[in-house]
């Protein structure tokens, strides 16, 4: 399949999903299909993907399951969550599972006992930073001024922590979590396999640091099929190659309240590069992967 892949605005109410909630699709037909699992790593495309991958699906069963946000930061639980899960299907059913996605769908990955293809999207570290940061920041359900939005921390004040309080891990009183900050999209990939709990919250490369980028290289070389964001239609047409899909991208909004990418200072943006070390260079490994797949 050549060409650029045909961009459609699909409207939003037409295939709005909660984004939090757990999708699982079952087959109708007798047809065999593969099984997709589609682990949303959050503001990386990961809506876009998740509509196109549903516009190509054969006819199948939607099984709405838990909103799992209040493990996101849990490995261990997700990894059990989804292991009873699957166990809970029975033979049949999990025979007829096509896709599942969601937030934290990879962690489905361990406990699959036939073949899988997980797709992901992988964000350039420092626009992922600011995207995830600015959607917090507008709730858009309290006023202006309220006590909550006044308090949280900007982003200055998060890379500006000491070695001690970002060394003991814990929630500041005004930031969700430490992670999202710091390396989130390769956390969110090693966890499915590996304590990430020794992942240090660094300003650049730990001494251990070879010991993450190895298990990196082998995941995106082995259970992730991993597209970039700044490449999102070539992405979508390697995988309408690679399925025999239609090759149609559906775009979401940006966020409107997102500040002008100029008044974000040089000087920031040093700093949330330096701090998630490991996602740049996993950005840098995905899209080299990707271009040679387009090749």
């Amino acid at each position: 399949m050549s060409g650029e892949p045909l961009v459609e605005q699909v409207p939003e109410a037409a295939t709005k999903r909660p984004s939090g909630s757990t999708e699982a699709y079952f087959r109708t037909g007798a047809e065999p299909a593969p099984l997709i699992v589609v682990y949303h790593v959050q503001k990386t495309a990961g809506t876009s993907l998740r509509r196109f991958v549903r516009a190509n699906l054969p006819p199948a069963e939607l099984e709405i399951d838990a909103d799992l946000q209040k493990l996101r930061y849990r490995p261990a639980e997700l990894l059990e969550w989804h292991r009873e899960w699957y166990g809970s299907l029975g033979d049949e059913r999990r025979e007829r599972l096509c896709c599942v996605m969601s937030h934290s769908a990879g962690y489905l990955l361990p406990a699959l006992d036939r073949p899988v293809d997980a797709l992901t999207v992988i964000r350039e570290p420092v626009d992922r930073v600011l995207s995830f940061y600015y959607y917090k920041r507008r709730r858009p359900h309290e006023p202006p001024g309220s006590r909550r939005t006044e308090a949280f921390l900007t982003l200055e004040e998060v890379y500006a922590a000491d070695e001690e309080e970002r060394a003991s891990a814990k929630r500041p009183a005004r930031l969700e979590s430490w992670d999202q900050f710091h390396n989130w999209q390769s956390r969110c990939l090693l966890s499915v396999f590996h304590d990430v709990s020794g992942l240090a919250y660094s300003a650049g490369p730990p001494p251990d640091a070879d010991v993450w980028r190895q298990r990196l290289h082998a995941l995106v070389d082995g259970p992730f099929y991993a597209g970039v964001q700044d490449r999102f239609a070539e992405y979508v047409g390697l995988l309408a190659r690679r399925f025999g899909w239609q090759p149609v991208v559906v775009r979401s909004k940006r966020n409107e309240r997102r500040p002008p990418e100029e008044t974000v200072s040089d000087e920031l943006r040093e700093a949330i590069l330096v701090y998630n070390w490991l996602d740049a260079e996993l950005h840098e490994l995905c899209r080299e992967l990707q271009v040679g797949r387009e090749g």
